[in-house]
């Protein structure tokens, strides 16, 4: 199965956590498409941003700017 997260990383935040799995609950389909919207023009530079340098690169707002979009994406995928 797909594990998206940094072993690593995940052992630090939570040490009780099975680091080869990341099992969630299946909420869309896959090719369903989900609508969300760019809050702000910060919010689109960030996310071009974050594509052509990497997540990494962006200072505090364009990770907070990126967070934002996160959210409204899991409401959209998981309805809460």
């Amino acid at each position: 199965m797909f594990n998206p997260l940094n072993k690593s990383y995940t052992a630090v935040i939570n040490p009780f956590s099975d680091n080869n799995t990341y099992d969630v609950p299946t909420y869309i389909k896959p090719g369903t498409k989900v609508t969300v919207a760019i809050d702000s023009r910060e919010q689109e530079i960030s996310i071009l941003a974050a594509y052509d340098y990497g997540i990494e690169a962006l200072n505090e707002e364009g990770r907070e700017q990126l967070n934002r979009l996160i959210a409204d994406l899991k409401v959209a995928i998981t309805g809460r």
